[in-house]
């Protein structure tokens, strides 16, 4: 007997110090630890817990009120208003884990204070820059840049304004780093202006400042043009570009006394893609042409230096320029920007909306004609408008035509209404162990996920616990949820797989053997289609294989049980089926 105790209790130390390793096994991860970040909880333990009947969270944080505690949930959030150090506590009752209790110490801090310094200009198109936070050791870095590091160094290749969450706390400093194109600063060459022609010189680079002289005296700061009117004289444009230093250029303008004739090249012009277009100035008593142009997206400067010809073929956008001699004595100028739409679509995608919602379309290409139609067609102020924005407020099929200028845009687009969600499961049951209950949800979507991450069409349940679905559409987001008890059930209620309803008086008839105290019985059986071809709310009555009289096919038949236990008044609900030989 003596052998025996010491045995019992080697075995049960040995499951205490296997628990007891187990529950070490088992850690809370957290998601932050930054003061008014929600900070997302789970644990390793729910791998194994697969459907735990309790679980209860406790964020050390009663100054939270009800908030401190979460029940039925493996992943809450919780947001700490105030730094310090909280006791994070999970309790988890699982039939297959057991019961768990963990906890964990966190301290949670306010966001990093870090100053990244001043602005950073860089010369030139390309480059990298080392952007530095501040050290945490094991810390993740998130930038805004959706970059993500595990030390606090950014290789920082593009201009933009960058910020940095350090384990999902922010720092609150930004820094703005541009890389600053090298300027191509020409003034161009001299000239011999006509009387009262007006010559803007153009200095423009990014990220400068600007200084204007004239005969060595400034005359002019921070505007990166500057208009020239007579009596002229020595020019020079200062400029300080940020990262790259201090450049200048020197022009001599001066003016004539012979009047200008009038000369304009026409307005700013839109061409559509590979369009060509024929630029020409019309100066009366001209003698030679000198043509320039400076793209708009690049810095490489074209002279044409064509004497005598007073058209160019333009296949490219830029800012061009006429320079025109008068009489051999003179010179007027113009300039017109020429810009190409480029390749850009409309590029409107079927969508999806919710009832009661509207769409507005915008097809804004500039100054153009627009024509939108409905299929079917919309009330009457919304059909055939010729504005740019279109407003959809019924489900169809449309169509957009936009004429700007000479380019045609076309596009088209389904519209369709989504139901608002609608989500429900069964009512909570009672159900003998050993059973399963297959669940159903109500739903009109097909898009949800049960509680252990499967998105099945229907759950089987084997064991007590709470079980959840989530369902989303295009209009929402719901949860539904069921408990399902499962007993030991002394009372058993047994029905067969098979019988054979031939009249031998063996097996003729479809009915439970119970031994049980039931209230309010039921059982229905369906056919492969769904029908209902039997239904009895008394246990002794049987299905005899008809339907209204009429034998049925042999096969599978589905039936449902459902009573209350009237020694507990529990509602118990058995599903299976029956299959039916002659």
């Amino acid at each position: 007997m003596k052998c025996f105790v010491h045995i019992l209790s080697f075995i049960l130390l040995s499951v205490t110090a296997e628990r007891a390793a187990a529950q070490m096994a088992y850690t809370v991860s957290h998601s932050s630890t930054c003061v008014g970040s929600p900070v997302i909880f789970n644990s390793n333990v729910f791998e194994t817990a697969q459907f735990p009947s309790q679980v209860r969270w406790n964020f050390g944080d009663p100054a939270s009120g009800p908030l401190n505690t979460a029940n039925g949930i493996q992943q809450p959030t919780h947001i700490y208003t105030t730094p310090g150090s909280y006791i994070i506590t999970l309790f988890v009752d699982d039939p297959g884990a057991g019961i768990i209790n963990l906890s964990d110490t966190i301290v949670f801090v306010l966001p990093v204070t870090h100053n990244f310094g001043p602005d950073v200009y860089l010369c030139g198109d390309t480059g990298t820059y080392i952007l530095n936070a501040p050290v945490v050791p094991g810390a993740l870095y998130e930038w805004n840049d959706d970059t993500t590091t595990i030390g606090p160094l950014l290789a920082v290749k593009e201009t933009g304004t960058y910020t940095v969450k350090i384990n999902g706390c922010a720092v609150t400093d930004t820094i703005g780093i541009y890389f600053t194109r090298e300027p191509d600063l020409d003034l161009g060459r001299d000239h011999l202006m006509c009387q009262g022609e007006v010559l803007t010189l153009d200095a423009s680079s990014e990220n400068a400042t600007y200084q204007w002289f004239l005969n060595g005296t400034l005359i002019g700061s921070a505007q990166s043009q500057l208009p020239v009117t007579a009596p002229g004289g020595q020019y020079i444009a200062r400029i300080d570009v940020a990262g790259c230093g201090i450049y200048s250029d020197t022009v001599n303008i001066s003016f004539s006394n012979f009047a200008a004739p009038a000369f304009d090249l026409g307005p700013d012009t839109l061409l559509c893609p590979k369009e060509i277009f024929m630029l020409t100035a019309h100066v009366q008593g001209a003698t030679s042409y000198i043509w320039s142009s400076k793209g708009l997206d690049v810095n490489d400067a074209v002279n044409y230096n064509i004497d005598l010809d007073s058209t160019i073929r333009i296949t490219g956008q830029g800012r061009y320029w006429a320079f025109v001699t008068v009489a051999k004595t003179c010179e007027v100028v113009d300039t017109m920007i020429v810009r190409y739409r480029g390749n850009k679509q409309l590029n409107f995608n079927d969508t999806a909306l919710c009832q009661g919602n509207s769409l507005v379309l915008d097809a804004d290409f500039g100054t153009g004609i627009y024509k939108w139609e409905a299929f079917p067609p919309q009330r009457g102020d919304q059909n055939n408008t010729n504005q740019s924005t279109y407003y959809i407020y019924n489900p169809g099929f449309y169509t957009v035509t936009a004429r700007v200028g000479h380019c045609i845009f076309k596009d088209s687009l389904t519209v369709v209404y989504n139901d608002s969600l609608k989500l429900s499961l069964p009512a909570d049951t009672v159900l003998c162990r050993g059973e399963t209950f297959i669940i159903t949800p109500a739903v009109n979507t097909t898009d949800y996920t049960w509680q252990d991450g499967s998105k099945t069409r229907y759950f089987t349940a084997t064991r007590t616990g709470l079980y959840r679905i989530v369902a989303e559409n295009g209009c929402g987001r719901d949860t539904a949820e069921m408990n399902i008890v499962f007993d030991p059930c002394p009372c058993a209620l047994l029905l067969p797989n098979a019988f054979t309803p031939n009249g031998d008086g063996l097996n003729d008839n479809f009915r439970p053997l119970h031994a049980c105290d039931m209230e309010n019985y039921s059982m229905t059986v369906y056919n492969s289609y769904g029908e209902i071809i039997f239904f009895s709310r008394d246990p002794l009555k049987g299905w005899d294989g008809k339907r209204k009289n009429d034998l049925q096919n042999m096969g599978n038949y589905v039936w449902s049980v459902s009573y209350i236990k009237s020694s507990t008044q529990k509602p118990v609900q058995k599903q299976g089926s029956i299959l039916l030989l002659r």
